[in-house]
């Protein structure tokens, strides 16, 4: 796929925009779908549409003229994707790969602040063949049972990169889930400078395996107890600054770090005066309390890869992992490109890295532009008949 820097106009137009992802994913996916009505480009294709309209697979290929029916692809779909729990890691694995095609050449083999997220889509439901497919979690949109899925990723020059995606059982614990993860940067020759995880890491054993690694990280505390645990330690407190802390489990023992503390005032952020307080488990890190907030909101801040994924994520009623995986990867590979074309198509080189014009093209024109040139191959509903006239 050549940019726009090879043609002769300097323009990215959404066709360029869509090979690029249709090529990405062609390349990785090895589908092999090949009817007279449906192939493998017809089905990546209205993937990536349902992907940018947020949509379903059956609603964007009900837009077209001349697509193929949902029910056809997503039958098409069915007959490819993995049939077991066990395969999954392959479909995994693949979309693994596909992430970093079109990295940087300075994000490899390089070292780097990495952060690591757990994300729960909400799930209302059975699971489709073994209770190991939904997992539990807090609360959210009316549900308690997910599908979970974990990742890792780099920002670089304010560019986020997912690195690697991992689907998370039921019974799983998340110091393998993370385990996994790190395997997967060391693969890639990428070394950690700093370790950025959500609150859903904060446990002894995950915190034992990080200092046994001899990983600096940065993790929220969850504050825990009546009287006494982290909410004691906390009320003690008068001002920012650091302690030592032992936490126990009853089945991984127990585990002594540090904890940084911080008051922050809130000064009508999000409608609310007074102050708050902040705590976060550390290991190797020596910046200032107020230093170690702003680095992790501002550079880390929770749950933003996962807003960003879900607004270019199809949508699905299915009970298939597969199914579900793979829409959860194509949303990613697509937070990747969107990177990609930022920096590689539409960055100006100039002394001391290129500048990117974080307006000039944003999440939702991308979106906008793929499912505008898949308009374009096969047109889109722009009538619909009216119902004839009983007669009286």
């Amino acid at each position: 796929m050549s940019g726009p820097q090879d043609k002769d106009t300097p323009n990215v137009t959404s066709e360029q925009v869509l090979d690029l992802t249709v090529e990405t994913l062609q390349a990785h996916l090895k589908l092999s779908i090949d009817g007279s009505k449906c192939n493998t480009l017809d089905v990546l294709r209205l993937l990536i549409a349902a992907s940018a309209e947020r949509s379903t697979i059956e609603s964007a290929c009900r837009e077209t003229e001349t697509g193929p029916s949902g029910n056809r692809v997503r039958e098409q779909l069915e007959a490819e994707l993995p049939q077991s729990l066990e395969e999954l890691r392959e479909l995994e694995a693949t979309f693994n790969e596909a992430l970093v095609e079109h990295l940087p050449s300075r994000i490899l083999n390089r070292t780097h602040q990495v952060a690591a997220d757990l994300v729960f889509i909400p799930y209302h439901g059975q699971p489709d063949q073994d209770e190991r497919e939904v997992r539990r979690g807090r609360a959210k949109h009316g549900t308690t049972h997910f599908h979970c899925y974990a990742t890792v990723y780099v920002i670089v020059k304010n560019k986020r990169y997912t690195l690697a995606l991992t689907y998370v059982w039921c019974d799983e614990r998340v110091v393998y889930v993370l385990n996994r993860l790190l395997a997967r940067l060391k693969k890639l020759e990428i070394s950690i400078k700093r370790l950025f995880l959500d609150r859903e890491f904060y446990n002894v054993a995950v915190i034992r395996y990080l200092k046994t690694q001899g990983i600096w990280f940065v993790m929220p505390v969850i504050i825990r107890g009546k009287t006494g645990g982290t909410r004691a330690l906390l009320r003690k407190q008068k001002r920012s600054g650091r302690t030592t802390y032992t936490m126990k489990s009853p089945t991984d023992g127990e585990v002594t770090f540090e904890i940084v503390f911080v008051q922050v005032y809130l000064k009508g952020r999000f409608g609310k005066h007074g102050r708050r307080w902040y705590a976060f488990a550390v290991f190797g890190v020596k910046a200032q309390p107020k230093q170690v907030y702003e680095m992790y909101r501002l550079r880390f801040g929770i749950e933003t890869s996962y807003r960003m994924m879900n607004r270019v994520r199809a949508r699905t009623c299915s009970r298939k992992p597969s199914l579900r995986l793979l829409l959860v990867g194509i949303a990613f590979t697509i937070l990747n490109l969107w990177s990609f074309i930022r920096w590689a198509w539409l960055g100006q080189p100039r002394r001391g890295g290129r500048l990117v014009d974080g307006k000039l093209f944003h999440l939702q024109r991308m979106a906008r532009m793929l499912s505008r040139a898949v308009e374009a191959i096969y047109g889109c509903v722009l009538a619909v008949p009216c119902p004839t006239a009983r007669s009286p």
